[in-house]
């Protein structure tokens, strides 16, 4: 008897993990964002980039609006779990990124972050000076390596220790079984 509840509280559990995350491994996540979410920067980065958990869908949507409401971005690039464009934003203050992503289960993924850009102020330029040639400047915020496209481990392995459970548990129930009969 005991034995009969035990397995069955496993079958339990597992019918609860794999029934609560069946609609999760339906919907895409954020995993990586350049620039960061309420980072402060010093210099225009080149780029806005996205890295998401599985690959993205061409109909896929990212926005950059500066300070002033305008956009600040150029062409969106889609290429797998990454979505990027070049940042065309040339003045300070906040800006925000918003995007929206469509799942399998054709709900879309809507968020939005935001960073702030203070760019140095010119310096005046003095009639009495000659001017002098404009030393090249550093290349503007360095993109990361492409990271490979990982996949996520931890739902298959919780997944297998589940099953492993439940194997696990009707083999002991069936061998009690046999021997009371």
């Amino acid at each position: 008897m005991l034995m009969k509840r035990i397995a069955l509280g496993i079958a339990a559990l597992a019918v609860a993990v794999f029934g609560v995350q069946a609609p999760a491994f339906a919907h895409n996540s954020l995993v990586e964002r350049l620039p960061e979410k309420d980072a402060a920067l010093t210099q225009a980065p080149a780029e806005v980039k996205q890295r998401w958990l599985a690959s993205l869908k061409p109909t896929a949507k990212m926005t950059v609006t500066g300070p002033d409401g305008a956009s600040a971005i150029g062409e969106l690039k889609i290429d797998g779990k990454f979505m990027s464009a070049p940042f065309t934003g040339k003045t300070s203050g906040k800006y925000t990124v918003a995007y929206e992503v469509p799942s399998d289960d054709g709900h879309p993924i809507t968020g939005s972050y935001g960073f702030t850009l203070t760019l140095p102020e010119p310096e005046p330029v003095k009639l009495t000076q000659s001017p002098t040639p404009a030393a090249s400047s550093p290349a503007a915020a360095a993109t990361p390596e492409t990271k490979s496209e990982n996949t996520p481990w931890l739902p298959w392995i919780g997944g297998a220790a589940v099953a492993g459970l439940v194997v696990g548990g009707l083999i002991s129930f069936l061998r009690n079984r046999r021997q009371r009969v």
